[in-house]
């Protein structure tokens, strides 16, 4: 039997496997679209720069006092970072005295406070960390005045994904649920500090459902019967009670 009895099979082998391919192409291509439209939507949404770089400040202002006026922090565009978010440090460019001696800048101020931790952790030697690991430790950070100097033009470091996600479902019930806003601020500050922009947030979630429930004429006294106390809520939020 000759080949060309087998190349009518051959190219339908071959459409085979490449219709899939660009099928997940495509596929791939919507969900990238889909990402970057939240993105921009989000963007939208951002607080005024000026509000960024004071919340920025509030973390310095919690983390090392002493050196509040030792940084400057400042609110970039994604264009200086190729369209990422990023962030950048180099030396405050000045001749006075009582000037900032480090420059932070990034595109968000959860990037600004990224760029201030890996100042500390990589130039000054400070680790900042829960509790349970050590907690925060900047002895090491030298005194304001003193800090080290960034080489050349500074560095320039880029978010490698959109977002850094933290916590997981039951965490609100196993740790957040008795915190009061002084344990709260400092954990915030930590994920701040580490880059952290997509808390798991589940708060609320019962006020829907009962709005919900409430439109299949569900009384207020059954659904508080029904929904788990402060300690249990994650539990009850997928269906692990009984009783």
């Amino acid at each position: 039997m000759n080949s060309y009895y087998y190349y009518p099979k051959f190219l339908i082998l071959i459409l085979l496997i490449l219709i899939p391919l660009c099928s997940s192409a495509s596929l791939l291509n919507q969900e990238s679209q889909a990402i970057e439209s939240l993105l921009n939507r989000l963007d939208a949404k951002k607080p005024s720069l000026s509000v960024q770089e004071s919340a920025a400040k509030g973390v310095l202002q919690r983390l090392l006092p002493s050196h509040l006026s030792s940084f400057e922090f400042k609110i970039i565009t994604k264009d200086v970072c190729g369209g990422s978010n990023c962030f950048r440090i180099s030396n405050y460019k000045s001749s006075s005295r009582d000037s900032p001696e480090i420059m932070i800048q990034g595109t968000t101020a959860i990037e600004i406070t990224s760029g201030l931790h890996w100042y500390l952790k990589y130039w000054c030697g400070g680790h900042v960390s829960w509790d349970k690991t050590g907690g925060t430790q900047l002895a090491s950070v030298p005194k304001p005045g003193s800090l080290p100097s960034v080489k050349n033009e500074g560095v320039v470091i880029q978010r490698p994904v959109p977002w850094n996600y933290y916590q997981n479902v039951v965490t609100s019930s196993y740790s957040y649920v008795w915190w009061d806003w002084e344990r709260w601020e400092k954990e915030i500050d930590w994920m701040a500090l580490q880059g952290v922009n997509l808390p798991l947030a589940f708060t609320g979630q019962e006020s829907i459902w009962q709005k919900v429930f409430s439109e299949f004429n569900i009384t207020k006294k059954d659904l508080n019967d029904f929904f788990g106390g402060p300690a249990f809520l994650a539990w009850a939020r997928m269906g692990n009670l009984h009783g």
